[in-house]
């Protein structure tokens, strides 16, 4: 669990394959001292949906930088990237879930059924619950949702499908109210491991709380 000196979150993140393949893709990028996590899900069964993940993945990381902090923005940001996409037509299609961390609360968007939670103490908050699931990232169609909050206290699991779907939101909350973030990060995974240690699905995990 990695603690930067000036920075005011810790994290901590998993991502593992369902299959031969990773269409996956989940990363923390600091903008100053707030704190980016992206997750990208690409769509199996259509062909290119890894390359279309990394592709979004890459696409914010280069952007975030001079995109204004706010639901508008950041659904913009993401409805632009899926219009070159399908522009651009050598990508499959992949969801998308963005969150940004600071002093302020948090702030993001998703387009897709990965999701973006908050546990504390107080209960559940799903920033994500009113997302739009289809069509998705790729399309030249997705209708990214913003959501904000002016205040945050907790743990933030950014996560794909292949951990959502799979297991209960109570397990999940059990487990990310631990005290240690990467051992969170790696019961999560271990809540949806077959016995034999393989994964029903692809699975991303993100996790951050403040220092």
């Amino acid at each position: 669990m990695p603690v930067l000196e000036g920075k005011m979150f810790v994290t901590s993140k998993q991502i593992h394959a369902g299959g031969s393949d990773l269409q996956d893709r989940a990363e923390f990028v600091w903008r100053d001292s707030n704190l980016v996590l992206i997750v990208a899900d690409g769509a199996g069964g259509t062909g290119g949906g890894a390359e279309a993940a990394e592709y979004v993945v890459r696409s914010v990381k280069n952007r975030i930088h001079t995109t204004e902090l706010s639901p508008d923005a950041l659904n913009g940001l993401l409805v632009s990237i899926d219009r070159e996409m399908s522009a651009l037509a050598c990508f499959g299609e992949t969801t998308c879930v963005l969150a940004v961390l600071s002093d302020r609360g948090v702030v993001g968007t998703s387009a897709g059924d990965s999701g973006s939670l908050v546990f504390s103490k107080a209960g559940v908050d799903n920033l994500t619950a009113s997302q739009i699931r289809k069509p998705l990232l790729g399309s030249g169609r997705a209708i990214p949702i913003g959501f904000t909050r002016n205040h945050f206290d907790g743990t933030l699991l950014m996560a794909s499908d292949g951990l959502l779907k799979y297991t209960s939101q109570e397990k999940i909350a059990a487990t990310v109210l631990t005290a240690d973030l990467d051992a969170a990060a790696n019961k999560l995974v271990d809540l949806v491991s077959y016995p034999s240690g393989a994964l029903p699905d692809d699975v991303s995990v993100l996790l951050a709380r403040k220092t």
